[in-house]
């Protein structure tokens, strides 16, 4: 089920940059049962780099974090980001201690969004809101607010492929040829591959002129502009899981947004989870920034680069909604215990379902869009998480930061 609040207090509208900001955002405790780009004009090597970087944590926790270097994706199906956790036999810090240090780097490195912490599963989630949502209407983000989540999507439309696996109506050997034969070399192409990045399916991000209305013209699009190599080897491409909505829809008979509503939003209870069109009105609508030699830019969201996105870019969803996602998926309620090894590959160190499990445990899913970022790193197991929704960030620090929380705790004291 959803993460049910215990208390909320959101941050104070800013009305200048997150640079300017003197107050600390607010915390907001929950408690509950378990239930990647740039402009559309470079996005596609974007998201390529960005889901095959290994950034490292700055040695001082407290100290700004610098930029690290990210580096695109290689030959081979790529071995996952390294974890800069250090496991450690008594808590270095207090609760207090690492909330205070952590708004510090929020504020130092001008960031604008909203923060979901935990060292103790569902039961223990923190949320903080920094910054604005809007700046000119002086509207602040919020714990509730849902964020675009770029290629976090992947993971959710992983899960919906291993429901119909566990289901029997697909396995990891299906071919593509059964649903898309028009595509080359689809007989050669199965459900792992396209689930992992290995289906030699190439394409870039091209943006329709117009926004898609439905799931048909997202997939047309996306079979107008692939290629297929017949090659094998890891690389990244949004395509891949388009082509897995598209199964969806085509075994189920529904939509890709039916689907999600009725196999993960209705189950697990999330609240504020919507595909891009279908964000409320009322609800608040995060808007871009990028931060620059002292100066907050407004960048534009194009939502006919969401139109395109189905299966791997145009969902919405709160922090604590991904986090009950993650956690319920790590932990055999969406999918069966036998089900997750199976999309998770045995949770190889590498790169299987929309997610990358690391060497000792832990896994790390990066997105961006539209200068709207997301970053998810955390055990298997659920009970450490770090979930990091931005709407002004540079890709590069919020991956610093992220490791560098993930670092912090791992050495705090029961949140």
């Amino acid at each position: 089920m959803a993460l049910t609040k215990t208390g909320h207090t959101t941050a104070s509208p800013s009305t200048t940059s997150a640079a300017n900001a003197t107050s600390q955002a607010t915390l907001t405790s929950q408690s509950g049962t378990a239930s990647q780009t740039q402009p559309a004009t470079s996005q596609s090597t974007a998201k390529s780099t960005m889901s095959a970087t290994s950034s490292q944590a700055a040695s001082s926790i407290s100290s700004q974090s610098q930029q690290t270097s990210q580096s695109s994706s290689a030959a081979l199906k790529p071995s996952t980001p390294a974890s800069a956790a250090t496991p450690v036999t008594a808590p270095k810090y207090t609760a207090q201690q690492t909330l205070q240090t952590i708004n510090q780097l929020m504020t130092a490195n001008h960031f604008m969004g909203t923060l979901l912490l935990t060292n103790n599963g569902a039961a223990g989630v923190h949320i903080l809101p920094f910054g604005s949502a809007n700046l000119p209407q002086h509207i602040a983000n919020t714990a509730d607010e849902a964020y675009p989540l770029a290629s976090l999507e992947k993971s959710v439309t992983g899960a919906m492929i291993q429901q119909l696996i566990d289901a029997g109506k697909l396995t990891m050997d299906t071919t593509l040829a059964k649903f898309y034969p028009q595509v080359p070399y689809a007989r050669s192409i199965t459900i792992r591959q396209l689930l992992d990045h290995t289906s030699g399916i190439q394409m870039g991000e091209p943006v329709p002129s117009q926004a898609l209305t439905n799931d048909q013209q997202a997939i047309a699009f996306t079979l107008s502009h692939l290629t297929s190599t017949n090659q094998h080897h890891w690389s990244y491409s949004n395509a891949n899981f388009t082509l897995l909505a598209g199964i969806i829809d085509q075994l189920t008979g529904k939509s890709y947004r039916d689907n999600l509503q009725t196999s993960i939003v209705a189950p697990l209870g999330l609240q504020h989870t919507f595909i891009y069109d279908q964000v409320p009105a009322n609800a608040v609508h995060p808007q871009p920034y990028t931060y620059s030699n002292g100066v907050t830019i407004a960048r534009t969201i194009s939502t006919n680069l969401l139109s395109s996105e189905l299966g791997c870019g145009n969902l919405y969803a709160s922090v604590g909604d991904f986090y009950t996602f993650i956690n319920s998926l790590v932990n055999g309620h969406v999918v069966t215990p036998a089900g997750f090894q199976e999309l998770a590959d045995h949770l190889q160190p590498v790169y299987s379902g929309g997610i990358y499990y690391r060497p000792d445990g832990t896994l790390r899913i990066g997105g961006a869009d539209n200068s709207l970022y997301s970053l998810y790193i955390g055990t298997t197991d659920g009970k450490v998480a770090m979930v990091l929704f931005a709407n002004q960030a540079k890709w590069s620090t919020m991956n610093t930061i992220g490791l560098q929380i993930e670092q912090q705790l791992a050495q705090t004291a029961t949140l």
